[in-house]
């Protein structure tokens, strides 16, 4: 019995783009922050729906309101205002336009608004994901026909195929920005790619 690992990558341009974003208000009363950083999030959706971002691809990802605290020795904790997030996961399918909706939406958005990052993807990794399993498996097998012959033997029968892979996605763009005076952010896409990871035993001959 012979027992390798074979790996494969496949790359391919972008064709989505996600982005991360966070409608934030901090103010000294629940109500206020909750309405600050919803009016924020509606004026981020309405600068998306006039840049042609349909509602399904500007979706919340999170909700949460809670108090912000300070503490002394004298006073111990200490709650000095409420902070309220409204997470939104976007979806951009035109590549060319990702600049102009970025620096657009952060303008609506004003000051509340936190941009967390920007990542390039392929929306349907099908075939992909198949040309790396591909290259996977015949690295696999360079590999064991080389140890079995340095062992004056033969590959025989696949015994067994365990494969491990998953999306890895273009760079990456953190971001922690405030809001620009800007309308338009200069991002470039680079390339996205899969890799798959095959584990195959053979018998030998």
């Amino acid at each position: 019995m012979i027992a390798v690992v074979g790996s494969g990558r496949a790359t391919a341009a972008p064709d989505v783009v996600r982005v991360r974003l966070t409608a934030t208000a901090v103010r000294p009363t629940l109500a206020v922050a909750l309405a600050d950083s919803e009016a924020a999030a509606a004026r981020v959706r309405a600068a998306l729906a006039q840049l042609g971002v349909p509602a399904g691809d500007a979706t919340t990802q999170g909700l949460s309101v809670q108090a912000e605290q300070t503490w002394t020795e004298q006073e111990g904790s200490r709650v000095t205002g409420f902070r309220s997030d409204h997470e939104l996961a976007i979806t951009v399918r035109d590549l060319a336009s990702i600049g102009r909706v970025l620096g657009e939406v952060l303008a609506a958005g004003g000051d509340d608004v936190r941009l967390g990052g920007v990542e390039f993807a392929i929306e349907d990794d099908t075939e992909l994901r198949a040309a790396a399993r591909t290259l996977a498996w015949w690295d696999a097998h360079g590999r064991a026909s080389q140890l079995a012959g340095l062992a004056g033997r033969r590959l025989g029968a696949v015994q067994q195929i365990t494969e491990q892979g998953g999306f890895s996605p273009g760079p990456v763009v953190p971001m922690r920005l405030m809001a620009s005076a800007a309308k338009e952010v200069g991002v470039e896409p680079g390339t996205v790619g899969v890799e798959v990871s095959l584990s195959v035993q053979w018998t030998l001959d």
